[in-house]
């Protein structure tokens, strides 16, 4: 009795983990379950029952077990709910670790979702309230000790196998195997296809890279020689050795051009400034690895050169995943530290959000300021977070304080999600066009930041040192909603506004579409300074795939974009098949580019 007890809560935590995976699609979930992915299914309940068991095992009380099955479900269900509505993303493990973000994680969401979630708490209190009246009248049922013991190792040894899910020979993945058809290159796919079980388990931690074909010392030292060949033809070009200016990055926070969109009737500009500034630097479109979030995969590639596209399916976010756990890495950081330059990174926020104090220390960066060491922490209105404008004026005492030539890397916080309520005082829908109020205050947040990079770009040209900033906009905000959404292509809900701004010469140059990897050669290119064979390899790479994500290259000689490598050249193929080669080596293999010099300067 029990025991059925425990499969029946299984099967409606089941049930509705895959409705909420769904859009709350009752029928998408009736036809997965009894006509198209039965066996699927059954397997993964299978999973959930031996969790059951593990908790009734620990606890020793089945209505506990229950309990904490239905919460957990209840959570996990909204959780996915909301990041499929926010990102078109479902749940990954590795979004686990953000419960340390809890706080953070509560801001973000609508007055429905806390609604639900309030409601999901109240239920489960008052089960507890029960138990405990239960429990004292003695009516609970206990499972006695050696059963508990004999329970508790059994389905231990079976959820730790279940954890290796990604190993070679997994029995577990063996039986999805045979009616699963998993797609590695869309989590989204790959979650509706097998079930959310599944494509959770299909995302635990694994390797980050499966080995190229290929792989060895040999072959590492053979690319370098061959890269550091195209680095010296370039470098006979250049004049400077390093470069004679301080660099700016600024990642800023939801930034985009709406004025891009199909189907958005915007009657004015938000970002006038900006887009005056594009016409006269190099400046283009960034292609974004994230839509609506994924902030810190596009910073990982910006500062590393290193695409999210070769990773394996399961690394979702290498900061929490792998690259905090490293001592060093090698990265635009490094390369302007060893050059002398003093290096900072600002984020006006916590120290905890994608583990970045591990991962700035990790990357090599001399100082962190974050929302308690900054000196300029003014906020706009009703805004909970950080200005740009207030984070402009910390990268300038950082430059008026500093002797050396500054590199400074700038993630913002200002235009971050919930939009609701964020100002008083909001454009008109007439002025804009635009009726709804959520987005009217996404426009202001973008009007805000559109002055505030006008006054720093301002007082950079009177500053007598060389400055250089590298501009671009994380991803696109999930909101204008689905509607628009599905009005667009997925590129242009992938494609946000880049340049790179000099204060001592006025050069522009289109950069169409281009992918974080590359912002640091074309640093170099507008400095007029040496490169290494690892930009070597970026600036041949980026003349034959100008940007890629998964599933989507653009492809250099017709300049559309195209849904796999196969679409590409065989030059292009090359390439990427030797830039696999070392990201493989770097973050997977045995670092044998870090040790012949890929990434340094040659004397």
């Amino acid at each position: 009795m029990h025991f059925f007890s425990l499969l029946m809560t299984v099967f409606v935590v089941h049930l509705y983990l895959q409705w909420t995976q769904n859009d709350l699609d009752a029928g998408l979930v009736v036809n997965f379950v009894f006509a198209w992915h039965t066996e699927k299914f059954l397997i993964s309940t299978g999973v959930v029952v031996t969790l059951g068991l593990w908790l009734w095992a620990l606890l020793g009380n089945i209505r506990w077990a229950n309990a904490l099955l239905l919460l957990s479900g209840g959570i996990l269900g909204m959780a996915t709910y909301e990041k499929m509505l926010q990102r078109n993303e479902p749940v990954y493990p590795s979004d686990l670790k953000m419960l340390t973000e809890a706080t953070f994680l509560l801001e973000m969401l609508n007055g429905r979702a806390l609604a639900a979630l309030g409601l999901v708490l109240v239920l489960f209190l008052a089960f507890v309230f029960f138990s405990l009246r239960q429990s004292k009248s003695k009516k609970t049922v206990k499972l006695g000790w050696k059963a508990r013991v004999l329970v508790f190792f059994a389905t231990s040894i079976a959820l730790g196998y279940a954890g290796q899910f990604q190993q070679e020979g997994n029995l577990l993945k063996k039986a999805y195997d045979r009616t699963a058809y998993w797609i590695p290159y869309s989590q989204q796919m790959n979650y509706y296809n097998t079930g959310f079980v599944a494509g959770f388990l299909y995302n635990l931690s694994a390797a980050s890279m499966e080995m190229p074909t290929g792989y060895s010392k040999e072959k590492i030292d053979e690319l370098k020689a061959t890269y550091q060949q195209l680095a010296d033809e370039v470098n006979a070009e250049r004049t400077a050795a390093l470069p004679e200016t301080n660099i700016i990055y600024i990642m800023n926070e939801s930034f985009a051009d709406p004025l891009e969109l199909e189907g958005l009737d915007l009657q004015s500009d938000p970002i006038p400034f900006t887009r005056a500034l594009m016409e006269t630097s190099y400046s283009g479109e960034m292609l974004s690895q994230g839509y609506g979030g994924g902030t810190a995969n596009i910073e990982f590639e910006a500062l590393t050169g290193f695409s999210m596209e070769p990773f394996a399916a399961n690394i979702t976010t290498p900061y929490t995943q792998f690259l905090s756990s490293q001592d060093d890495f090698p990265s635009v950081v490094s390369r302007l530290e060893a050059a002398g330059f003093r290096t900072t990174a600002i984020h006006p926020y916590n120290t905890t959000m994608y583990k970045r104090l591990e991962n700035y220390e990790t990357l090599g960066f001399d100082t962190f300021l974050y929302e308690d060491t900054m000196t300029n922490t003014d906020k706009l209105d009703t805004n909970p977070y950080i200005s740009d404008a207030a984070a402009y004026s910390e990268i300038l005492a950082i430059l008026k304080a500093s002797e050396e030539k500054d590199f400074v890397h700038l993630v913002t916080m200002q235009n971050h999600t919930p939009y609701q309520n964020k100002y008083t005082v909001l454009p008109s829908a007439a002025e804009t066009g635009i009726a709804s109020q959520t987005i009217r205050n996404y426009l202001q947040d973008l009007q805000y930041s559109d002055q505030a990079l006008a006054d720093l770009l301002g007082a950079l040209q009177e500053w007598e040192e060389p400055t250089v900033v590298v501009f671009w906009g994380d991803h696109w905000p999930s909101v204008f909603g689905e509607d628009l959404y599905a009005s667009n292509t997925i590129q242009n809900m992938h494609e946000t506004p880049m340049f790179i701004y000099s204060n001592t010469e006025e050069v522009q140059k289109n950069l169409g579409i281009t992918s974080p990897i590359y912002f640091f050669p074309e640093v170099l290119e507008l400095s007029g300074s040496r490169v290494t064979a690892f930009e070597a390899l970026l600036m041949a790479l980026q003349e034959q795939v100008p940007a890629f994500e998964k599933t989507q290259y653009v492809n250099a000689d017709t300049g559309e974009y195209v849904a796999s490598r196969q679409g590409l050249s065989e030059q292009a193929k090359t390439l990427l098949a030797d830039y696999d080669l070392i990201q493989y080596d770097t973050t997977t293999g045995d670092r044998y580019a870090e040790a012949n010099g890929f990434f340094q300067m040659e004397d």
